[in-house]
């Protein structure tokens, strides 16, 4: 009898669970739980790509921000001045904004020499497991076939559906596809077009450049001397508020590239965190993930795709996957999360000639200190404005995937041990930029765990001294149940000991891949706690 009420309640719970759709409120959007393709996952690729990477300057900041510091004049920008370098840039190259406008960058950018099935295998042979493509970034230039806004990829510039297109080439090759959408900050980001009153005041480019709320006198607001960005940045960007248009056309635009393309994964910016975008955040919310239910993806509680949103005020936590730009959890979290990170070191996301990137033992190093705290690694590269990735980029994409082959067994569909690892005292110093630096040591190790909890790895992230590791946060973990130790990818054998400073391990010769290196211990059963 108990074996029939149980299997009835459950035939109920399947009923209301396929019955149930989501409403645009937070205690119907916290009924969710993220997919296990994306926790399995752990490795995905992104681009910064737009009209953007037409000029390809990053001046004092960043390349992808051009649209906004080509028209901020002295002192309406922090970081001594940040902007400004690109304003006067643009003049002495391109002439005055007020004559060539970030809109007249739309003709150069062409896209000649995409080929979207070129870069999902590359995608395919560096190892991620989905790919992300740029929907639109804070310049409102959508990359996608719009039936809204005329100022998209296939109308304009490329005339080509560059979103569609690597959404085909992405699934061809079985990865899971994501959009990123930027556009929130949109009302914002080109502000000082506005209050400068350069190209912006023409209503014929407001689809592009936004319909804000210009405060009065917005125009004398300049950085004080010592003024810091603490103050500087509320002040600065209160200048501009978003209007019922915005708000409304972001809702619209978003709810489109959604509804066109089914993704997997939407990735959200910061852009929407006051508190006047709180109802078409959950709007959209409601709308993604019914409609991924109603394309049989999953279903209530599990629609089986991943919103991505920042800090902050931006999401409510449990609706979504939390993510953090460039930095991550310091600890295992309770529930899967996301670090999005670039090639690049410092402030800069979008292609510039000859900007050096980071080399990949650091990627593989950074990926596994996420991995073992429960996160995944969304990384973005930087194509050309043809189309193309630089040839370090592509480098970089391979060497990732010639790892991965080898020691992917310690990444892909593992879970995170009782601990996440021990780090060493370089992990984490900020460079010149102010951009954290994820250097290893002899002493950082990382530790992941296959789902049957019967595997346990522990990856050095540099190659240790001698041939020997002691890993002092295995120092009372029970080995009686060890069946096996080896080193993943190599010949010889691995001797360990237990003493009263750790697990100390003797490796064999240091194997042919570079990167970081997994011990591999198998048990008989469930690996030990560490007590």
């Amino acid at each position: 009898m108990k074996t029939i009420l149980l299997a009835l309640g459950i035939i109920a719970t399947i009923a209301l669970n396929a019955q149930q759709t989501y409403t645009a409120s937070w205690e119907s959007l916290k009924n969710y739980e993220a997919p296990e393709w994306y926790e399995d996952a752990k490795l995905g690729f992104w681009v910064h790509w737009g009209v953007y990477s037409v000029p390809a300057f990053k001046g004092g900041h960043a390349a992808e921000w051009y649209g906004r510091w080509m028209y901020c004049q002295e002192d309406q920008s922090s970081r001594n001045n940040q902007g400004l370098a690109t304003h006067l840039h643009h003049n002495e190259k391109y002439g005055p904004p007020e004559k060539f406008g970030y809109k007249d960058f739309i003709p150069q950018f062409r896209a000649e020499n995409f080929n979207a099935d070129e870069w999902a295998e590359l995608c395919v042979r560096g190892g991620a497991k989905f790919f992300t493509m740029m929907g639109a970034h804070h310049d409102a230039f959508l990359l996608w076939d719009s039936k809204l806004s005329k100022w998209n990829s296939a109308n304009m510039g490329p005339k080509r559906d560059l979103v569609g297109e690597m959404a085909n080439a992405a699934k061809k090759k079985g990865l899971k596809f994501g959009v990123s959408n930027h556009t929130a900050w949109n009302y914002c980001f080109f502000q000082w077009n506005h209050i400068n009153r350069y190209d912006a005041t023409n209503p014929e480019y407001q689809d592009l450049y936004g319909n804000p709320i210009i405060q009065p006198s917005a125009d004398t607001v300049r950085i004080a001397s010592g003024e810091t960005r603490k103050t500087w940045i509320p002040r600065s960007r209160g200048l501009a508020q978003p209007s019922e248009r915005d708000m409304n056309r972001w809702l619209d635009r978003t709810k489109e590239l959604a509804d066109l393309y089914k993704p997997d994964l939407y990735y959200f910016d910061w852009g929407f965190n006051p508190e006047i975008w709180e109802s078409r955040k959950q709007e959209f919310g409601a709308f993604y993930y019914n409609n991924a239910i109603e394309a049989g993806k999953g279903e209530y509680g599990k629609p089986e795709v991943v919103i991505n949103y920042k800090g902050w005020a931006t999401w409510q936590n449990g609706a979504a996957v939390r993510d953090f730009e460039r930095g991550g959890m310091d600890d295992i979290a309770d529930m899967v999360w996301q670090t999005d990170d670039c090639v690049y070191d410092d402030h800069n996301w979008g292609f510039v000639a000859g900007t050096p990137i980071k080399p990949t033992n650091m990627i593989v190093d950074q990926l596994m200190d996420i991995v073992s705290k429960r996160g995944v690694l969304m990384l973005s590269f930087a194509p050309k404005p043809d189309g193309t990735f630089p040839e370090e980029q592509k480098k970089m994409m391979l060497e990732l995937g010639d790892w991965l082959a080898i020691c992917g067994e310690a990444v892909y569909a593992t879970r995170p041990y009782d601990i996440f690892g021990q780090v060493g005292t370089l992990w984490g110093e900020r460079n010149e930029t102010g951009m954290k630096m994820y250097t290893a040591t002899t002493h950082d190790v990382r530790f992941t765990r296959n789902k049957e909890n019967t595997i346990l790895y522990a990856t050095m992230l540099k190659w240790p001294e001698n041939n020997k590791i002691n890993i002092e946060a295995l120092i009372s973990i029970d080995l009686k149940n060890l069946n096996s130790i080896k080193l993943v990818g190599a010949k010889g054998k691995v001797k360990y000991k237990q003493s009263q400073n750790g697990l100390e391990i003797t490796l064999p010769e240091k194997p042919d891949y570079d990167y970081a290196y997994p011990v591999k211990l198998e048990f008989k059963n469930e690996i030990p706690a560490v007590k």
